[in-house]
């Protein structure tokens, strides 16, 4: 008979046989008995879905849930979460590498501020992450300094409602947090964010600025770590990338002034998920009045000039 599970981690699969079993030793030797591993796979076509069961078998912490593939990784997670019921909740890629302790790292970090604010207070933990390649190799230290993110999005709304700047993989939540945010909407662009913007709308997103996970990269990477970079040859290439993140964002932000018609963030998701519908110049008095800023230079700067 398993103990009361307090902590739980939810691994969203598909097509993973690769690195997969490298990362369910990372977390497993990890987990203790308050803790299980839920599991979800999307349809996998390759061995992915043989060496679940074969490690479920022996491993009675990985916990196998059957139900129809869900169309993408924001889906899978989404049903995962709604799967949980533990205090604590973990997100984790396939391919990726937990540091040592992570778990138990991030679980005293929250705890601490759940003394502060409340058991009640919906909270988001998350941490830097190192960026390797397929073979393991180290391409860099730190994905925040990689990709010129700022953890301080996470304290303002009119921030990370334009950029986020939370990577699921390196996240946890408390029970609190999905009380509220969950069911995740279609209109969210992903799971990690979504929750970002509900924690910080009504909560408080905490970020450590050590790495606990090695964040593989490799050619098939739904997400990926990528670079920002103007180049002039390829402006309306840009233009079509910002375009697009400006409609998946303002439908999130949408999604979010639906919900929480009695947030005192709604009305600023609403000016936001307006955007798309404004002229040119009255977005861009927009997004300079209310702050709608991207992390970075060059990104603000390919931001106001292309939207």
């Amino acid at each position: 008979m398993r103990s009361q599970i307090d902590r739980q981690i939810v691994l969203a699969t598909y097509n993973g046989e690769r690195f997969l079993e490298q990362q369910l030793e990372s977390i497993l030797s990890q987990m203790g008995e308050r803790d299980e591993l839920l599991v979800h796979d999307d349809g996998s076509t390759d061995g992915t879905q043989e060496l679940l069961r074969r490690i479920a078998g022996r491993e009675s912490m990985v916990r196998l849930l059957v139900h129809p593939p869900a169309g993408g990784p924001k889906e899978n997670f989404a049903f995962l979460l709604g799967q949980t019921s533990a205090r604590y909740v973990y997100c984790a890629d396939q391919d990726d590498v937990w540091m040592p302790g992570k778990l138990d790292r991030f679980e005293q970090v929250i705890q601490f501020y759940e003394s502060v604010y409340g058991v009640d207070t919906p909270l988001l933990v998350h941490s830097d992450l190192s960026l390797i390649d397929e073979a393991g190799s180290p391409i860099s230290d730190s994905l925040w300094s990689y990709q010129a993110i700022d953890p301080r999005w996470g304290d303002h709304f009119n921030l990370i409602v334009t950029q986020n700047a939370v990577t699921g993989c390196a996240m946890m939540v408390n029970r609190a947090l999905l009380k509220v945010a969950l069911p995740i909407p279609y209109r969210a662009v992903m799971h990690d964010w979504w929750l970002a913007m509900v924690a910080c709308a009504f909560g408080k997103v905490v970020w450590l600025p050590e790495v606990t996970v090695l964040y593989r990269q490799h050619r098939d990477n739904n997400v990926g770590a990528k670079r920002f970079a103007i180049n002039p040859v390829k402006q309306s290439q840009y233009r079509e990338q910002i375009r697009t993140s400006l409609l998946e964002s303002t439908a999130q932000a949408g999604a979010f002034a639906q919900r929480y018609v009695d947030s005192s963030w709604v009305e600023l998701a609403r000016i936001y998920s307006e955007l798309p519908n404004l002229s040119y110049p009255s977005r861009r008095y927009s997004l300079v009045r209310h702050k709608f800023f991207k992390s970075g230079l060059l990104k603000n700067l390919a931001w106001v000039l292309f939207v």
